[in-house]
């Protein structure tokens, strides 16, 4: 139960439904809900019975809320003055939201809903009632000049717990409208699972979805839900993109079936991105949606597709063209598990890293300019750094935009031409994780052709690219690519790209001409310098 208490202005009603989609819960107002049992507004109740008498009403009607199921609960900037529904609010966690009495007015001025408004001496009763906000306050987040989103994180960061962890790991906090959780990232996470995740209070069943190479790892984890009080069962699935599809789902979603597999189990995904596809599938499908953990032992998985929630199927046409959204309840990335694998996914996770450095233009820009023969060796603590940095780019996007309607879209960075090499090439191109290395080449090299880079940049993506041993040239056949831009997510009214305007500055939904795309591909061919 959380509860936001402040005064009229404080923004309790914006942020309560924020945090409500953010969290996964129902949103009451104490308001409304003594206006519905009561049949009358409470500027009615006011001005008929009197403050005392709606104070007594409103205590109530918060003390039967706060004994009902979790809500987030915004409460009337008055609430807090009666002794007993302070006394309740012990039980919640509350959220004092903290405004200033002029930024107060500001924001409420011209409201004829608040009955207190007109009042004489609304200053003194707005100073008389902080002490009372401040005494029942679980945490208190200023609001004075900030955003509600702002806000809304600022609580989720503060009231999420952060299960104890090994020294020298870190917490990334990943906060969508499906689900809030954390990624943990660093060295000796793998036998400390049972310790980084939620409280799973009605699940009494973890089965392990895992490739036949992720065996020890299966039994560490095994053990460590056997220590959450669950029992732990495995199921095996192919590594290879050419099986993540609907028969591969179909046999996993058969044998769940076969060991009656309820609602509130764990699917836990153990092993690298077509794992965690596969996982993250049933999880969202099989009973109509369970929780989901994710594990993932390669680099690819851990800086990228084990973060955001989409799960996707291949189909013989293209690659991903069936998928859902599903986010899992935690992420533990133990890079030692990367490190130890560093052939196609490593690969292709170095080529996510170097992509979310080149659309965010933060920090990751200096650490692969000047650690890249650490990285292209495994060195876990360069890896740990580079691994957190890039999940908390891509936490940052899926947070404010989970179903791919806006800046989600810039992840698709290299995608769109690297996804069309890959279907080009057949289905097991997908497997060497150096497409979307290639894919942003192009990118960048289309952009130049658009006015919107100069050398410099493309400079920039072939210094990553290459200082991490991935490939920065290719020879294509246009008209095969064009052929798979057809079946492309994006596609509307024709292909669009994802193109940047400067380090840092992507756009999406960008056209290309006949004659740009084939000078890009042509660059691509003859490795132009830049």
């Amino acid at each position: 139960m959380i509860v936001l208490v402040g005064f009229m202005g404080a923004g309790k009603t914006t942020v309560g439904h924020l945090l409500a989609e953010k969290l996964g819960l129902p949103f009451t107002d104490s308001d409304l809900v003594i206006e519905q049992r009561s049949g009358r507004p409470v500027r009615q109740i006011f001005a008929e019975d009197g403050e005392p008498a709606f104070r007594a009403l409103e205590h109530e009607t918060v003390k039967d809320l706060l004994r009902g199921p979790d809500v987030v609960l915004a409460l009337g900037g008055g609430a807090v003055e009666h002794p007993g529904t302070r006394q309740a609010l012990r039980t919640a966690q509350v959220v004092y939201l903290q405004v200033g009495y002029g930024e107060a007015m500001l924001r409420v001025a011209g409201d004829e809903y608040r009955p207190l408004l007109r009042t004489p001496g609304l200053e003194d009763l707005y100073r008389r009632r902080l002490s009372a906000y401040e005494s029942v306050a679980t945490l208190t987040v200023a609001t004075d000049g900030r955003r509600p989103e702002a806000v809304c994180l600022d609580v989720i960061e503060r009231l999420v717990r952060v299960p104890s962890a090994p020294p020298g790991t870190e917490a990334v906090l990943v906060s969508c409208t499906g689900g809030t959780y954390n990624v943990h990232i660093g060295t000796g996470l793998l036998p400390e699972v049972d310790k980084l995740l939620p409280v799973l209070a009605y699940a009494r069943t973890a089965v392990i979805v895992a490739a036949a190479d992720d065996k020890e790892a299966v039994a560490t984890v095994a053990g460590a839900m056997g220590r959450r009080g669950l029992g732990a069962c495995s199921v095996e699935v192919p590594d290879r993109q050419r099986a993540k599809d609907l028969a591969t789902v179909a046999r996993v979603a058969g044998d769940l079936a076969d060991l009656a597999v309820h609602k509130d189990d764990v699917i836990v995904g153990v092993g690298g991105e077509v794992v965690c596809d596969i996982a993250g599938f049933l999880a969202a499908t099989y009973n109509r949606g369970m929780p989901l953990i994710l594990i993932p032992t390669t680099l690819a998985a851990q800086a990228d597709a084990s973060v955001g929630g989409k799960a996707s199927l291949n189909l013989p046409q293209g690659r991903n063209l069936i998928g859902t959204v599903h986010q899992p309840v935690a992420v533990v990335a133990d890079v030692e598990l990367a490190a130890q694998r560093r052939g196609r996914e490593y690969r292709a996770g170095l080529a996510e890293i170097v992509k979310h450095a080149l659309i965010s233009g933060g920090d990751l820009v200096p650490l692969l300019r000047s650690r890249a023969p650490e990285l292209r060796r495994g060195d876990v603590g360069v890896l740990a750094a580079a691994v957190g940095r890039s999940v908390r780019v891509k936490a940052g996007i899926v947070s404010n935009d989970e179903r791919e309607q806006g800046d989600r879209l810039h992840l698709n960075y290299g995608h769109t031409f690297g996804h069309a090499i890959e279907q080009a090439a057949g289905p097991d191109a997908a497997d060497d994780g150096e497409p979307v290395a290639v894919g942003m080449m192009a990118a960048a090299y289309l952009a130049k052709r658009q006015g919107r880079i100069g050398d410099d940049l493309v400079g920039l993506h072939r210094e990553l690219l290459s200082g991490l041993g991935l490939p920065t040239e290719g020879r294509f056949d246009l008209d095969r690519l064009r052929e798979a831009w057809l079946r492309d997510k994006k596609y509307r009214g024709g292909v669009r790209f994802v193109v940047l305007n400067g380090l840092g500055r992507p756009e999406a939904g960008v056209p290309a001409d006949d004659e740009s795309l084939a000078a890009a591909v042509h660059d691509l061919a003859h490795a132009v310098p830049a």
